[in-house]
């Protein structure tokens, strides 16, 4: 690819992240879902934790991935950011990244926390279908919580 060509595709990636971020906490799970490959992986083990010590199974399939976020999602009020991506064009139709991000989780009544905040990475891998960018596979990495 030219170089013009990689910038192009690296905001594209930054738009589909952002749709991502906005669909999730707007719990649009139909269009949430369209910004996933068929069999994108999705590895969230430890998501609430600061450094998880032990890898459980990631979730496979873009179904699976709608139904795991929006029965995690749907009762809470969230707000995701995320910053500083490191986008890198395998090629035409390849990826990776890596975004520092923010979540704010409020969860109604209060219970198990009044208020979650965590601070961590996405790790992302992109596929390049039909000039559509979509997230075939995501780790998410804690850095910090905080709960209060």
């Amino acid at each position: 690819m030219n170089p013009v060509d990689k910038l192009i595709a690296i905001e594209e990636i930054k738009k589909l992240k952002a749709r991502y971020f906005r669909l999730m906490d707007g719990k649009d799970w139909s269009a949430f879902a369209a910004v996933f490959t068929e069999d994108a992986l999705f590895d969230v083990h430890g998501a609430l934790e600061e450094n998880p010590s032990e890898s459980g199974e990631p979730i496979i399939g873009r179904d699976a991935i709608v139904a795991y976020v929006s029965s995690g999602i749907t009762p809470l009020t969230s707000a995701h950011q995320g910053h500083m991506p490191e986008i890198e064009i395998i090629s035409a139709q390849e990826a990776i990244g890596i975004w520092s991000f923010e979540d704010v989780l409020r969860p109604p009544g209060g219970t198990p926390f009044a208020l979650f905040r965590g601070y961590g990475h996405y790790h992302e891998r992109y596929s390049c279908a039909d000039g559509i960018w979509r997230i075939a596979s995501l780790k998410i990495t804690r850095l910090m919580v905080e709960t209060h």
